[in-house]
């Protein structure tokens, strides 16, 4: 019985076995000697296809963006239903990806699919009617909802897996903050998370003079 066959390297290949790693041990877990081993081959062969750790990091950023789901089939003039989906799948990435959420706040975005994510939603922004100025405020604010809720629930998943309480003793609190506090606990999942795009593209229309279609 021969050899088995070994898969050929790729940057692609090398971005998402590291991945994988990231998924499981987290980025503080990932290194050149591991990824190598995953990958079945000494370290130094990986350089071949990334320059050091830094560009390692890069296309793992290319390949999350590459993740998130830029719906093609909406109209073009639909600028609420396109951001809603697009969102909800970024959304989705980072909650599949823990480490994400570190990278894409300190990593740059000018990789391949990170620069097509940018002209997408910039042409949905002009589509809509916005300039530059106005397009570019309106995409910071729109990751901004996604990555800080995602944050949230991360970190509450975090709490429950460490066996840390969710809630707070409220014994000394009056009884409206402490219903507050209960609802605040209770903020995290899908629905909540579509209840503030909600406020989000009804805030950008206001602001922008945008009309909206039916949200449903």
């Amino acid at each position: 019985m021969g050899a088995p066959e070994r898969v050929a390297l790729s940057r692609e290949l090398v971005a998402q076995t590291a991945l994988a790693i990231t998924d499981s041990d987290g980025l503080e877990g990932l290194s050149m000697r591991k990824l190598g081993s995953a990958l079945g081959v000494e370290a130094m062969s990986i350089y071949h296809y990334v320059d050091n750790k830094d560009d390692l990091l890069a296309a793992l950023v290319d390949r999350l963006y590459g993740e998130i789901e830029l719906p093609a089939e909406i109209p073009d003039h639909d600028w609420e239903q396109s951001f809603r989906s697009a969102l909800q799948s970024f959304y989705g990435v980072l909650l599949r990806h823990p480490a994400a959420l570190e990278l894409f706040t300190t990593q740059p975005s000018s990789s391949a699919n990170g620069m097509a994510v940018l002209g997408w939603a910039y042409d949905r922004c002009r589509l809509a009617g916005l300039g530059p100025a106005e397009a570019a405020r309106t995409f910071h604010l729109c990751v901004a909802f996604v990555i800080g809720h995602a944050a949230t629930e991360l970190g509450m998943m975090a709490q429950l897996a460490d066996g840390r309480p969710s809630e707070l003793d409220n014994s000394a609190v009056a009884a409206d903050f402490a219903e507050f506090l209960e609802h605040n606990a209770a903020n995290k999942g899908q629905d909540v998370f579509d209840d503030g795009l909600e406020m989000l593209f009804s805030s950008l229309a206001n602001t922008f003079g945008l009309s909206r279609q039916d949200a449903s």
